[in-house]
């Protein structure tokens, strides 16, 4: 990524993203791309990455491939990379002598997830719906199920099987992952096929509501003659497919081919 100096802002061109971290005080200023500033703590400065690395090498070495490691703070009267600009200025942080002291003088975002909403506003918009994650509750936080440290922890199911894409749901969500004697393809593919994850105007955080969740899938040219050869017209007028002891094991099933209980 390459940087250039405007005033008091650096901005940063890679991979299609336009980056800017402005330090204006406590003022944001909207400029072209995106401009945060980075967390505020009184009294700290900033110290680089490489004394971040100093104790936490391992997180440091790993970050270091990460997207989020392309953030830069810096300007005429600071500079700090990639740790601070989520963590804010670690100098306090590096000087406090108890450990109670390191964690008062350093932001977690794994505590508040505004620092990481900063950023991704089109995921503060996404649980603000009906139905999401209690993550504005305080129940749950970003870093349950995202690892910002990672290369891979950043989007869960990007690691290399197929299998894999649920294994962030399955921490919490066991009685849905499986495995079943009659599988529902649909898993393979991930959670979030149908469900939105961060948040959703539907129940469950359904992508769709009612049987028109299933047809993205199971639409067939002989359609309403759904799987073998069995009318469905009187039926989906009824209600979603995995509900009135039709296929209301729509994860996966035990018992019948049918995905039913």
């Amino acid at each position: 990524m390459l940087f250039k100096k405007r005033s008091k802002s650096w901005v940063g061109y890679g991979a299609g993203i336009i980056l800017i971290i402005s330090i204006t005080g406590c003022k944001t200023t909207t400029s072209r791309g995106i401009v945060v500033p980075p967390p505020l703590i009184a009294g700290a400065e900033f110290v680089g990455m490489d004394t971040c690395a100093m104790c936490h090498e391992k997180i440091a070495k790993d970050f270091s491939r990460t997207e989020h490691a392309r953030l830069v703070v810096s300007s005429q009267d600071i500079k700090g990379q990639a740790c601070e600009a989520c963590h804010g200025a670690g100098s306090l942080h590096v000087d406090a002598q108890t450990k109670q002291e390191k964690k008062a003088a350093i932001v977690n975002p794994g505590k508040d997830p505004e620092a990481c909403f900063k950023c991704h506003l089109e995921k503060k918009a996404e649980f603000s719906l009906q139905y999401h994650h209690p993550v504005p509750e305080g129940k749950m936080s970003c870093t349950d199920c995202h690892d910002p440290h990672s290369t891979e922890g950043v989007r869960p199911g990007s690691a290399k099987s197929l299998f894999d894409k649920n294994a962030v749901c399955a921490k919490c969500h066991k009685d849905q992952t499986g495995p079943f004697v009659f599988e529902h393809e649909a898993l393979r593919e991930g959670c979030t096929v149908c469900h939105s994850v961060h948040g959703s105007i539907n129940d469950k955080m359904l992508k769709e509501r009612d049987a028109n969740l299933c047809l993205r899938c199971h639409y067939q040219t002989n359609f309403p003659t759904i799987g073998d050869n069995s009318g469905h017209n009187t039926r989906i007028p009824t209600g979603p497919c995995f509900s009135g002891s039709c296929h209301d094991a729509p994860h996966g099933s035990n018992y019948n081919k049918h995905l039913r209980m």
